[in-house]
């Protein structure tokens, strides 16, 4: 397969936008820009589109797209031998959290490559070099251990701040005054591996203040903090320091 040097794009959401942007600022011609409740009758033929469309949709779409497109999704949980069979069909996933609201630097996102062919693998994983430093090979099943672990480290960490800043508003408490210590649970990370940075009641083995943080609290957030504190005290439970 030649070099991509022009592409369309299905989705103009947080992954499609940052894609485009990157691609364009590359000079990979990004010729057509498409929601995914627009006509696909309006992709070019015969030239590269690429999916940023939710999981749910990749294959209905794909259905319709026609057969002389190369075709390559930014999923990091469908398989690519679950999809319609075509001549060229990939994998473009950026291992990263995308906001339409905040610039990334996309250089510095992993990206990783699946295709139904080397020829057109290879294709995927040059076009990827041109936005970004760090670019690999990895079949479905390898990516879809990368994306639950990824799922850990931002979707669920996420939550968490989330919850705590409701918790923070309802009692009046000011959310900011936490914000260095966020920064210094990741930066220190860059020293420590996660099982050795951890601290707090629960890998102090401290039930007492435990007990006292769940009357404070009820409910899902109650039974989350629980769950957690015996999965922390669990973890370290062989630990000649707790």
């Amino acid at each position: 397969m030649k070099t991509i040097l022009e592409i369309s794009i299905v989705g103009n959401g947080n992954v499609g936008s940052h894609l485009a942007h990157a691609l364009k600022e590359a000079g990979i011609n990004v010729t057509t820009i498409l929601n995914s409740s627009d006509s696909l009758e309006q992709l070019p033929n015969d030239q590269l589109v690429l999916l940023c469309i939710p999981d749910d949709t990749i294959a209905e779409i794909i259905s319709n797209i026609d057969e002389s497109c190369p075709i390559a999704y930014t999923s990091g949980s469908v398989e690519l031998n679950s999809l319609p069979s075509r001549k060229d069909i990939g994998v473009f996933y950026p291992l990263q959290t995308f906001s339409k609201e905040r610039s990334i630097d996309v250089s510095t996102v992993p990206f990783f490559i699946e295709a139904n062919s080397e020829i057109f693998g290879q294709a995927l994983h040059a076009l990827a070099t041109q936005i970004a430093k760090e670019v690999s090979f990895a079949n479905s099943a390898e990516r879809k251990k990368m994306h639950l672990a990824a799922v850990w480290v931002n979707n669920f960490t996420n939550h968490i701040l989330h919850i705590a800043q409701s918790y923070c508003t309802q009692e009046e408490v000011d959310f900011n005054h936490l914000r260095p210590l966020l920064k210094e649970t990741i930066k220190k990370l860059e020293d420590l591996s996660p099982r050795d940075a951890q601290t707090g009641p629960a890998r102090r083995g401290d039930l007492a203040i435990i007990e006292q943080h769940l009357h404070q609290l009820e409910g899902t957030e109650k039974e989350l903090y629980k769950l957690l504190s015996e999965n922390i005290i669990k973890t370290y439970s062989t630990d000649e320091k707790l």
